[in-house]
């Protein structure tokens, strides 16, 4: 068996994290897809992905988030959200990206400021959509995208995605700390629960034994 089959087999539930390129090339076809139908859908998909993939909150802090919280800040701009599952405070920052899509979705569609990001129609803004809906929604977002996923597609997979990300871009830019740094920066107890958001990335690096 091939190394990078190791923990694939018979385990759908697991989820994998995207490709940085995979996730990239999703948010900037969401991106052009809202671009051409300024809807209240579109507008929703693209959010759940940048949101999703740009923060790596878990999901209960992400569907807690209300316009307010992000439309006025400034790219570069610090700010704090406490963690409900840990009760940590979890330092975030406003990326150009994240900016560039919360200020477009939120001009076009014009939203209540203090309304739900996430929310129903029958929530009208006073209310999150939740958990079960929004990976339901994602679930039909990547299939209908045919986005390459192994495993299990759940909000969780927008988070390992962030995570993986991160530690990646540091390793590639001679941070040969940024696992550790990563771990800190969102409230991981170890650097061991860390590694286990790595785990593709590990099977693939078991490949190195094979090395000639």
């Amino acid at each position: 068996m091939k190394t990078n089959e190791i923990g694939l087999n018979n385990n759908k539930r697991t989820t994998y994290p995207m490709d940085w390129d995979t996730v990239i090339s999703l948010e900037s076809r969401l991106l052009r897809e809202f671009k051409d139908n300024m809807c209240m859908r579109k507008g929703m998909e693209l959010m759940m992905v940048s949101v999703g993939v740009r923060l790596g909150l878990r999901i209960i802090d992400t569907l807690s988030l209300r316009w307010c919280d992000l439309v006025d800040l400034e790219i570069g701009e610090k700010f704090v959200r406490l963690e409900q599952k840990t009760q940590k405070n979890r330092i975030l920052v406003m990326s150009s990206k994240l900016k560039e899509v919360v200020d477009f979705v939120y001009t076009n569609l014009n939203p209540n400021k203090n309304h739900f990001i996430f929310t129903s129609q029958k929530g009208k803004g006073k209310e999150p959509i939740c958990i079960q809906t929004f990976n339901r929604k994602l679930k039909e977002l990547i299939k209908s995208k045919k986005v390459k996923c192994i495993g299990n597609v759940s909000s969780h997979l927008l988070r390992k995605s962030f995570v993986v990300g991160s530690i990646r871009k540091g390793f590639e830019n001679g941070d040969y700390l940024s696992l550790v740094k990563v771990s800190r920066l969102i409230n991981h107890n170890s650097v061991s629960t860390t590694i286990k958001y790595t785990n593709f990335e590990t099977n693939q690096m078991l490949d190195l034994y094979e090395l000639s």
